[in-house]
């Protein structure tokens, strides 16, 4: 423990982990800041919330700046889902919100859960369970499909949430009840693993983090306790501070003037005012008395040093000394200001280094997140496709026939290779002017490129067989059914990729819906251009976002699908 006036640090290691706790004082009263670290010191101990932090919590309405932090997990009954839904949304949230689904059969599962998170996560996120049923059908159908929870799950919603423009619903993960069941509480040690990743990494406040990188510097005898001062923020006003200015304020207002008296009534003379006592006489010659000595005080050190110069006007050898002390004075008052100066250019350089490296690792860890996600989604996906070609292999081995060899794919290395390849191969597919918006991708991302050629190369495969079904009347549904069925050797992509409209916003305003509309023949669209709101997403989340959209003309005159775009997202209510 060290401890310095006004700031100190705590440091506490149990062979596992390591809590350290940085404070500093605002001024007077019991005001301040502290800023608790816990990292793992040795072994394989899981660093969670520090324990002291629940009761903490449990002494005020404590918030993020958005949402109430509650010191332990909270029900909510059909009634309160109400309440909770504006959290979920709103703007200023900075911390995630979990949500733990009702478990019917397992009575009492569903609130043990939740308190064993809240404990885990208290003061990263807030912890919601449902009591019933009721109240978790209630939230579903207010947050839709994409973003429900069910179950016997947990799911973690994070900040940034929009129910009506919420364009990567994956990236709020969930936990299913089956994991749950079979993993216990290590299932619930990797969802709050996921949480206290979500807030971990974001930068502390402005002037915390100055007063906090002052306060290393005053504890290695660097800096005076005194500098904490000049980085240190107001402290925020408490009610008791308002309070107390209020009756300040209130002392200040005058006193209403004397009400004049009223004339006589009733022949009776009114009462007089009474009288204020003299003001006392003035004296001259005091008050000259006073100021003189008030001029003289003040004066007095100016006036010394002013005849000390005048005497020594007179003394040669006295002048020449006291001006050789001037200059060597002057020198050395020179010299210290530079070498301050220095010392605060490379003070101020490896702050603004350190904020720099700070942002970009900041972009980093988000970067990495997309990559991971990403990562998870073709581990799925790969996992799924391997166990349907294993069913099929032993298929085929049953009924003693050879298994296709694939050499002879096509596997395209850049989108406009696709696009090229489509129309040259499927007779349902119609590729518009597209090409350039194509290559921009392949020639600005030429190490991800490929893997959305892929991606587009299939998803162009899917949409020939199903034109062709759709055509010939053999298929009655639309894209998406066509895609949530895969059995009968169909060619689909993931559901998670296709969406068949915009929101509404995008759709209704002119300056964003323009930009999707695209050339068509006549005899698809007489105008001869066609609002194309559907799309094929190559990359869920992150920047850049690859689109294909098209429009689907397979039960129409044409019988085919046709592609208007191929390129980056275009225009919407968060990129205006």
């Amino acid at each position: 423990m060290r401890v310095r006036p006004g700031c100190g640090r705590l440091q506490f290691d149990d062979g596992a982990l390591r809590t350290r706790v940085t404070y500093g004082e605002t001024g007077a009263g019991p005001g301040g800041w502290a800023v608790v670290t816990v990292e793992r010191h040795n072994g394989a101990a899981e660093a969670f919330a520090p324990a002291f932090l629940p009761d903490y919590l449990r002494t005020s309405r404590i918030t993020d700046g958005g949402v109430h932090l509650p010191h332990t997990a909270t029900e909510l009954d059909e009634d309160t889902v109400g309440y909770f839904l504006p959290d979920l949304t709103e703007r200023r949230r900075s911390v995630p919100l979990v949500a733990v689904a009702a478990t019917p059969q397992e009575p009492g599962a569903a609130r043990a859960r939740a308190e064993g998170l809240a404990r885990a996560v208290a003061g990263a996120a807030a912890v919601v369970w449902f009591a019933d049923l009721a109240a978790q059908d209630r939230f579903n159908a207010e947050v839709g499909d994409d973003l429900a929870v069910y179950g016997g799950g947990v799911r973690t919603y994070l900040p940034g949430l929009s129910l009506e423009h919420e364009s990567y619903p994956s990236r709020h993960r969930v936990m299913g009840g089956a994991t749950l069941r079979r993993r216990g509480a290590r299932a619930l040690d990797i969802v709050a693993g996921h949480v206290l990743g979500q807030t971990a990494p974001r930068r502390l406040p402005d002037d915390v983090r100055a007063a906090h990188r002052m306060v290393g510097r005053i504890l290695a005898g660097l800096e005076p306790p005194e500098a904490l001062a000049g980085v240190t923020a107001a402290p925020v006003p408490t009610e008791q501070d308002r309070e107390r200015l209020r009756r300040a304020l209130l002392a200040m207002v005058p006193a209403p003037r004397p009400t004049p008296a009223r004339p006589a009534e009733n022949g009776r003379p009114a009462a007089e005012p009474p009288e204020r006592p003299p003001a006392p006489a003035l004296d001259p010659d005091a008050l000259a008395d006073a100021v003189a000595s008030t001029v003289a005080d003040r004066l007095r050190d100016e006036i010394m040093a002013a005849l000390e110069l005048a005497a020594a006007r007179d003394r040669p050898a006295a002048r020449d000394e006291l001006l050789r002390q001037m200059r060597t004075m002057n020198t050395h008052i020179g010299s210290l200001s530079k070498a301050l100066d220095e010392a605060h250019s490379i003070n101020r350089q490896a702050e603004t280094e350190s904020d720099r490296l700070e942002d970009q690792l900041e972009r980093l860890r988000e970067a990495n997140g997309v990559l991971e996600l990403e990562l998870e989604e073709a581990a799925r996906e790969a996992r799924h496709l391997t166990e349907r070609v294993r069913r099929l292999e032993a298929r085929l081995a049953e009924t003693r026939q050879d298994f296709p060899n694939p050499a002879g794919l096509f596997e395209p290395t850049h989108l406009v290779d696709a696009l090229y390849h489509a129309r040259e191969t499927l007779p349902f597919i119609e590729i518009g002017d597209t090409f350039d918006t194509a290559s921009a991708l392949d020639l600005g991302y030429p190490g991800q490129c490929a893997r959305w050629a892929a991606k587009a190369w299939d998803a162009f495969q899917a949409l020939n067989d199903f034109a062709a079904a759709r055509s010939s009347g053999a298929f009655h549904g639309g894209f998406y059914d066509w895609c949530r069925d895969d059995t009968g050797g169909r060619r689909v992509i993931p559901t998670t990729v296709v969406s068949l409209r915009e929101s509404t916003t995008v759709t209704t305003r002119d300056k964003l819906a323009r930009p999707r509309v695209f050339p068509v023949p006549t005899s698809v669209n007489p105008k001869g251009r066609q609002y194309m709101p559907a799309h094929i997403k190559l990359r869920r989340v992150g920047s850049p976002a690859p689109r294909i959209h098209f429009h689907d003309d397979s039960a129409g005159t044409t019988g085919k699908v046709w592609i208007g775009y191929v390129g980056d997202h275009l225009p919407n209510t968060r990129t205006n």
